[in-house]
């Protein structure tokens, strides 16, 4: 799966409505995402996974305040 490639760079867990936002090509605010994560030294301009339920929704990176996909995962 392409997950074990990109094993490298921190993975977010996001709800499925955050899934959706992603997805549609929107931001979320990565507070309230973050704050489920183990990952706590994320910063602007940071690249991350946007998983939910298992799969890669995008790759994002952290910016003004939110996740913002440049790749979004369509399988």
């Amino acid at each position: 799966p392409v997950e074990t490639v990109l094993d490298d760079i921190p993975a977010l867990a996001l709800t499925e409505p955050e899934a959706r936002m992603l997805s549609r090509g929107q931001g979320v605010p990565v507070l309230p995402v973050a704050s489920r994560s183990p990952f706590k030294n994320i910063s602007q301009g940071d690249v991350v996974c946007a998983m939910a339920g298992g799969r890669l929704v995008a790759l994002a990176k952290i910016m003004g305040g939110e996740i913002r996909p440049f790749r979004v995962m369509n399988f």
